[in-house]
């Protein structure tokens, strides 16, 4: 049940029962063509990834769409969101040496992964990335 404050405006909704998800995801999802070689076997990658927790608070984009030249690791995908987002997603992502952070989750087509060095052998694949606060358990 809804309350409502002197003002009028309804208390206690939730963000998600209000936004058309639908709108959302169209409005920041861009077409991305992948390249083909002579075979017609695509010679790209592509990414569709999604930012949540402390990663979100970096951009208003919350799925981003990219291309990555094949063949491809994690760590390609990550490089080229840094390229994208800049070097405060860098650092929260990894450390000085390049190795993922233990409170930082990626998942690759919903595999958990730790090892940026693992290989992408798809056409188009969806990775999930979440940094913990530790109010979240990082």
């Amino acid at each position: 049940m809804l309350t409502s404050l002197s003002s009028g405006a309804p208390t206690n909704v939730r963000w998600d029962e209000v936004v058309d998800s639908a709108f959302v995801q169209s409005s920041v999802v861009p077409a991305v063509q992948s390249r083909r070689d002579e075979h017609g076997s695509a010679c790209d990658l592509r990414v569709h990834a999604l930012l949540f927790g402390a990663l979100a608070s970096i951009t208003t984009e919350r799925m981003l769409s990219l291309v990555v030249p094949k063949p491809a690791t994690v760590a390609t995908v990550v490089a080229a969101l840094g390229a994208r987002l800049g070097d405060a997603f860098l650092a929260r992502v990894v450390d000085e040496t390049g190795a993922k952070h233990r409170y930082c989750r990626l998942f690759v087509g919903g595999v958990p992964i730790e090892d940026l060095r693992t290989p992408i052998n798809a056409d188009s694949i969806e990775i999930e990335m979440i940094l913990l606060v530790a109010i979240e358990g990082g």
